[in-house]
Parts: structure tokens; sequence; C-alpha cells
């Protein structure tokens, strides 16, 4: 596992494999991301089961490299561009796309160990985090291992299509998965498919449960799908929603929020929309106005205010159906990922009071998954990612045996390492 896992001479395990492409427009950096996708889905199996992985695997992903780096970069701006259709550009931060395709090659090229010692040139205080992660979570198996996606355990990409699981990250999540957990659980707020999780995932079948739009709908194990009940005026309330939105986004003064980071995502009892990328590649006075715009289409929809809350995380605008909460008094709520944490839990009949439960997040967003947790289990340990004091501060006031990252790769190697 350590050394190259590569094989000069070796039949080839590679199901698809990737020629250089041209390519100009965004359709066409799509399809070779998704040609990734099934080239990489099958390198992890194969190095789950310790099985050698032939060369042509490791030029298919070379070839996809070039492809990314000799796109256009247009003289003026200094940036890529490539075609929305016709003669429409658009600028592209490919610094995921290409760096996660880097970081790939090295890690089959080199083996793991090269590979740590690689993440460590470039990661501010690596060995320093990683050893902290280890000695807090050594020598511990989880019942439950409840975590984020985006910003947690995968990097940030400029648009959710592109955001193709890497190989490297793949293979020290699914270990961890399989040799230091009975539960893994991804909850996140993007859609579980069409387009969504399962469209980005590379780890093997059957090792995750996959909750996707907060928890609203999930996947177990078994691959059965499940989803959270919700009322038949609010199912026709967001088709309506969703409808409007459509039609927005094809107004060419608001076509361009189609193209960034989330872009539109349809989820199940939640509907999100972009209004700025990483690379902040919106003027913010567009991005503020876009942001009035669907205000004013969900207020329309929903005068009382009573079905639908507005969440802004500056990226993204979140539209989330509320929910009622029957106690002492009825409360009308937005759905949260404890929420949807509980719900997977109830419907898995999870055994919530013997062992340990590892939560992992990277925003405010993942303070309910967490909070929830510490409610539901006996002996929760958690790490965030995050450069945000004051995140860190809640994390650690809500659960003590916690500690912070600032970056994903760091906690993706404290999991590798402790799967071993």
């Amino acid at each position: 596992m350590h050394e190259s896992i590569l094989k000069e001479h070796h039949l080839n395990t590679c199901s698809s494999l990737i020629t250089l492409q041209d390519i100009r427009t965004l359709k066409e950096l799509y399809n070779l991301k998704a040609e990734t996708r099934e080239l990489r889905e099958p390198i992890v199996r194969n190095i789950i089961k310790q099985r050698v992985v032939g060369r042509s695997c490791l030029e298919s992903l070379k070839n996809a490299l070039y492809s990314l780096e000799t796109i256009y970069i247009d003289d003026d701006t200094g940036h890529r561009q490539l075609r929305l259709d016709g003669m429409k550009q658009i600028e592209v931060d490919l610094t995921y796309e290409i760096r996660e395709l880097q970081k790939d090659i090295y890690y089959l090229e080199y083996g793991e160990d090269k590979f740590i010692n690689y993440l460590a040139k470039f990661i501010p205080d690596f060995r320093e985090h990683v050893n902290k992660g280890i000695n807090l979570l050594k020598d511990k198996h989880f019942v439950s291992f409840i975590t984020d996606r985006d910003g947690t355990t995968n990097n940030y990409c400029g648009r959710y299509r592109s955001s193709v699981q890497p190989i490297y990250n793949s293979v020290f999540l699914t270990r961890f998965a399989k040799n230091c957990c009975k539960n893994p659980i991804i909850i996140t707020s993007a859609p579980l498919k069409d387009f969504g999780i399962l469209n980005v995932s590379i780890n093997p079948s059957n090792t995750f449960v996959y909750a996707g739009s907060k928890g609203r709908e999930f996947i177990d194990l078994q691959g059965e799908f499940n989803s959270f009940p919700i009322d038949e005026n609010k199912q026709k309330l967001i088709r309506l929603l969703n409808d409007r939105m459509l039609v927005l986004l094809q107004d060419p003064n608001f076509e361009k929020f189609n193209f960034i980071g989330s872009a539109l995502q349809i989820k199940f009892g939640q509907t999100t929309v972009a209004r700025q990328d990483i690379s902040h590649s919106i003027k913010e006075d567009e991005s503020a106005a876009f942001l009035e715009k669907v205000k004013g289409i969900v207020r329309e929809i929903d005068p009382s205010g009573r079905n639908f809350r507005i969440e802004d995380t500056g990226l993204d605008i979140e539209i989330i159906l509320t929910i009622d909460v029957i106690n002492d008094n009825t409360v009308i709520k937005d759905f949260d990922k404890g929420d949807g944490l509980d719900f997977i839990c109830k419907k898995l009949g999870y055994n919530t009071r013997q062992g340990n439960t590892l939560v992992c997040g990277d925003t405010v967003s993942d303070i309910p998954m967490l909070e929830k947790a510490v409610e539901l289990f006996d002996n929760v340990w958690a790490i965030f990612v995050t450069r945000d004091k004051k995140l860190q501060s809640k994390v650690h006031e809500i659960c003590p045996n916690s500690i912070t990252v600032p970056y994903p790769d760091i906690l993706l190697t404290i999991l590798g390492l402790l799967s071993l």
C-alpha cells in the first residue's frame, strides 16, 4: 500500500481510458470530468482490494490533466475561458480540477508514504495537525461516523458538477469506513442524485450511507432509498418555486448563475441556487441584486413566510421548506442537518447509546448535526475543518472532545492513517 501501486507491464485494469482533448466549452469540461469519475472508481476498488493498477490508468489521468492545463487563457485577464454556447464566454477557475488530478497522479506514481510527505510540503503545520488528530482518536472504534462532504472531506470546487472525488480521498475515507466504524454516514446539503453527491462520489458500493438535501433523502448501505415525508401543500409550493427559478435562470440577465458554484440544485424539500463562487467571478452588486430577486419570488409564493426559510451563505441562496416541530408549542423551523441525522438514525434503527461517534463538518450549517449527535450518542468526538475562531469555539463548547484543522486534506490524512 505504501509503495507505488502501478505496474509497468500489467493487465489493463482501467475500464475506460481518457485521450487528450481540446476543451473549448463548459459541456466538454463536464464530459471530461465525468470520464475521470468512470476511470477513478474502479482504480479505488482495485487499491482497496490490494490489486495493482495498470500504468495505462496513470496515462489517462495525465491526459485529463494536460487537457485541462491547455484550456485557453485570455491574454488580457489571465483567466481560462470556456464557451457556454455559441460565442458566450465564461471565466473558469480550474484550481480544484487540476490540483486534485496532480495529487492523484502523485499518489499512484509514488505511493502513500511519499504522497503524505508531498501534502506536508505545501500545507502549513501539516504534521502538527495530523499528529494532534491521531492522538485524539487513536485506538478508538466508532459505532457511527457522521460527516459533511464539501469543505470537510472534500476540497471546495468552483462548480459542484466538477467536484469529482479524487482517488486518494476515496481510499482514505473508504479504509476508515471499513476498518474503524460500523455506521458511516455522509450528510450533505447537495441533492442525492441528478445532479448530486452520487454523481461525484467514487467510493465503493455499500460503503457509506449517502444522505442528500441535509438528510431529507438518503440511500442506506443496502441501496434502499428513504425520504422524509413532506406535506402535500408544501410540495406544491416548492414545485411552483422550482418552476419560477428555472424561468428566472433563462433570463439573459441571470443565466450566468447557472454556471457558477452550486448552480441551481433542486433538492428534496429544498432548492439551492448559487449567487457567487469561491473565485468571486460575479460582481458584488450583481450578486446582491440576484439575491433580492430570489427573495422577491419567495415572498410572492409564500407571503406569510410560514413555508420557506432563506439561508444566504454568501455563495449560495438556500430556500428550505419548514417543518412543524410539535411539543408543548408547535414551532415552525427550517429543516437542518440535525433533523436529517435524527431521521436517519430512527429510520435505520441505530442503537445510539453504545460506543464512540465521530462527527466532522466545516461550517455553521454542520453545527445542528453536531448538536443532535451529542443529544443522541453517548461518546461524541469531533474534528471540524475551519479557520473561523467563532466556529472553533462553538464546536468545542458543544463537544469538548474535539479539535479543528485548517484543510480537508489534513482530516483525510488523519482518517487514512488511523485506518492502517
